[in-house]
């Protein structure tokens, strides 16, 4: 857990990264899940700013061989935009009935991306412009950031994750050490952790596979709270100057408005709180759970404890 009040920073490091395994650190590196999401979102938003996509563009002028259709049998990837599958607006399913069949035992193939999206179709089960939440939505991003860069999508992020300052971050869990955790879940009764090597799914990184330690990703959410006050800045347009954020969700924590994405996965929760009005970043991550209901509750009452330990500016 890492927090961060203007210039001060703050980090505390509980428990082992597994059974048996060493100390959680400042160090240490957790999967922090769908918090991932913000990270994406930030780079479509970073390229847009710098005119490489447009955010109202259509997901077929940067994914052609996509085809995205509605109940009516319509193909609406001519009018549904990248905005769209940022916000979580674009009407596809969470997950495609027909993904594995598609993947057919490619999960670790870094164009595995390039692979899906020349030829896909999808089906949507959701109306284009209303919110339903999409982790297909984030993988196309995915897709349209590698085309755009031309890089598989954990190596186009890590140029990224560094220009961020995220030197101890990386989508692609191949290339960590002893500092990372494990996720720890119970399967009949029976404690077992997966290793970072469980999570090496290409399909899944746009929107599940960043890892970071809590310095880092509280390094991002300052990023965000000086973006806030900089309409310059290349990610203005993310810390929602209109009321609508891009890859970040809408709270109200102390008093404030607060920009923020939570996660929970096979072994891992996480959470990112941000409020620009009072420079104040909460970052936490846990290596534990089952995405149980209970758990998230107990998870989520970490997290206002922290806050509330805040100090009043």
């Amino acid at each position: 857990m890492t927090g961060l009040v203007g210039a001060l920073e703050s980090t505390a490091s509980l428990g082992a990264l597994w059974d048996g395994g060493p100390s959680a650190t400042s160090d240490s590196r957790f999967n922090v899940a769908s918090v991932s999401k913000a990270l994406t979102a930030a780079r479509i938003v970073s390229l847009a700013h710098a005119k490489a996509i447009g955010l109202d563009d259509s997901v077929s002028k940067h994914l052609p061989g996509v085809k995205l259709v509605d109940k009516g049998g319509v193909d609406r990837a001519g009018t549904i935009t990248v905005r769209q599958l940022v916000q979580h607006r674009s009407g596809l399913p969470h997950v495609p009935q027909d993904l594995e069949k598609k993947v057919a035992n490619r999960w670790s193939s870094p164009d595995l991306l390039r692979v899906l999206t020349d030829s896909w179709e999808l089906s949507l089960d959701g109306t284009p412009g209303q919110f339903k939440y999409s982790n297909t939505g984030y993988a196309l991003l995915g897709a349209i950031i590698e085309r755009t860069r031309d890089c598989s999508f954990a190596d186009c992020m890590s140029t990224y994750l560094s220009e961020l300052g995220m030197t101890h971050s990386t989508f692609w869990p191949a290339t960590l050490g002893g500092d990372a955790a494990r996720g720890r879940v119970v399967v009949q009764g029976a404690v077992e952790f997966n290793e970072p090597g469980w999570y090496a799914s290409r399909y899944a990184l746009p929107f599940n596979g960043l890892w970071t330690s809590m310095p880092d990703l509280a390094r991002f959410g300052s990023v965000v709270v000086a973006a806030s006050k900089d309409p310059a800045s290349p990610l203005h347009e993310m810390t929602a100057p209109d009321g609508k954020p891009l890859g970040l969700f809408l709270d109200t924590r102390l008093d404030a408005t607060s920009l923020e994405h939570d996660g929970s996965g096979p072994g891992f929760r996480a959470a990112l709180i941000i409020l620009p009005s009072k420079s104040l970043v909460l970052a936490v991550a846990t290596n534990g759970g089952n995405e149980a209901k209970d758990e998230g509750t107990a998870f989520a009452n970490v997290v206002r404890g922290a806050l509330s330990a805040v100090p009043a500016p």
